[in-house]
């Protein structure tokens, strides 16, 4: 079918498909289980709307992000060629490299046939999600807000580093108006971005501090053709300041900034296997870089066999304690799980899965003179750029939940930030 059905057909499905959309971010921060199958009724939406509900007069062409596509299936690739090699097959491995590289072409059609008015609204999905994470990480941490125990959901670093991105999302859509209420709008955005913020200090995660940067020079972008770049300078320079002071004198994350430099030290001068938490990722490093030296090309074929290796080879080398190889299963780290499980292909295409889809989104805010466009593409490299820094210290894509919600919010960004002729806004 080339044209829209009638609006009585085609405006619910689009209004059930952005009410899904809406509904990943909190289904992300309050459960474990609905991720998955929301993902999937997402894909099953999305392959209605682009089949059926496909716009007869637009010029918008998958064809046009053909590239990013195919960058983004080296993953899959390397983690099909690295079982293969191995010998060894882990089931959700190759799915969840799979949910990205099919879910994200048909993710992006449907969210590109969608009226962008519309679909801007999946970022109210947002502010929902966050909301309720400020309130699961206050509640757990009071009476005396210390740092709360998350792990219903994902561990405290996990749950506080995608706490952080949504707020920064939050900030950034300050840059956008949805009601007549403009100003209102914005400082209830940015009261509920300040409290993220917050929120996120309370669970005390040392390696979110690391994305500040990069989410300071993204915001800065958004207004890079309409203001003083001398002055926008000195707003990063201020904004890098103020970060490194809440770090160094805010007494929990100061105290386990301390706390880390002390345990890198004596894992590193006194104890290579002692039980801290510094020491123990250590650890799980060196037992990643002894699985990947077997086999750098393809690695060892699945997530799976980490856990094995440390419980025989790894204690029996003194590259890991006993109580470490029996309570941990994985890396802490995204990027070397890849190296181990799928070798250099497999990192490779990792690489691509977070950079291939950050360049577009950085070439848009850079050349493209629409505000709201460029406020989209900021949104998206966020995405994109704090998955790469979140997994240097933690296996964010542990799951497969995580994936699918990583390309949900990959696709929906790529759309907005896409200006389409021909389609309804």
């Amino acid at each position: 079918m080339r044209q829209f059905m009638d609006n009585k057909t085609a405006t619910p499905v689009f209004w059930l498909f952005i009410l899904t959309l809406m509904a990943m971010p909190l289904a992300i921060m309050s459960t474990q289980r609905v991720p998955s199958p929301l993902f999937y009724v997402l894909l099953a939406l999305s392959l209605y709307v682009v089949v059926a509900l496909r716009p007869a007069q637009q010029t918008f062409r998958l064809k046009s992000f053909s590239t990013l596509f195919v960058l983004c299936a080296v993953f899959v690739l390397a983690v099909f060629v690295s079982e293969l090699v191995n010998g060894r097959s882990g089931g959700a491995d190759f799915e969840k490299a799979f949910r990205f590289s099919a879910g994200l072409p048909l993710l992006v059609a449907a969210c590109c046939y969608t009226p962008r008015r519309w679909l801007a609204y999946t970022v109210f999905g947002v502010y929902v999600a966050l909301f309720f994470a400020i309130g699961f990480i206050v509640d757990l941490s009071l009476p005396d807000f210390i740092r709360p125990e998350t792990s219903a959901v994902y561990n405290a670093v996990g749950y506080g580093d995608l706490t952080f991105l949504l707020s920064v999302i939050t900030l950034y859509s300050c840059n956008v108006t949805f009601t007549s209420f403009a100003k209102s709008e914005k400082i209830i955005k940015i009261l509920l971005g300040m409290a993220g913020i917050a929120a996120f200090v309370l669970t005390q995660t040392r390696s979110g501090w690391v994305a500040v940067p990069f989410f300071l020079l993204f915001g800065i972008m958004i207004h890079l053709r309409e203001n003083n770049r001398v002055k926008l300078a000195g707003v990063f320079v201020l904004g890098l300041i103020l970060a490194a002071t809440v770090t160094l004198t805010v007494p929990g994350i100061k105290d386990r900034v301390q706390l880390g430099e002390k345990e890198l030290t004596e894992c590193i001068s006194t104890n290579s296997t002692e039980l801290s938490s510094v020491c123990i990722r250590l650890q799980l490093w060196r037992s990643t870089i002894a699985i990947w030296e077997a086999n750098p090309l393809f690695g060892s074929g699945s997530n799976s066999y980490f856990s094995e290796f440390m419980k025989t080879e790894g204690v029996q080398r003194g590259l890991v304690s006993e109580v470490v190889a029996n309570q941990w299963g994985e890396p802490h780290n995204d990027w070397l799980q890849a190296l181990s499980s799928y070798g250099l292909f497999g990192v490779l295409g990792l690489f691509l899965i977070y950079f291939a889809p950050a360049a577009v989104f950085v070439k848009r805010m850079l050349r493209t003179t629409d505000y709201e466009l460029r406020t989209y593409a900021a949104m998206g490299a966020a995405v994109c750029i704090g998955f790469a820094i979140f997994g240097l210290t933690e296996t964010m894509f542990r799951g497969l939940r995580t994936m699918g919600f990583y390309t949900v919010m990959v696709a929906v960004f790529l759309a907005l930030s896409t200006r389409i002729r021909g389609v309804e806004h």
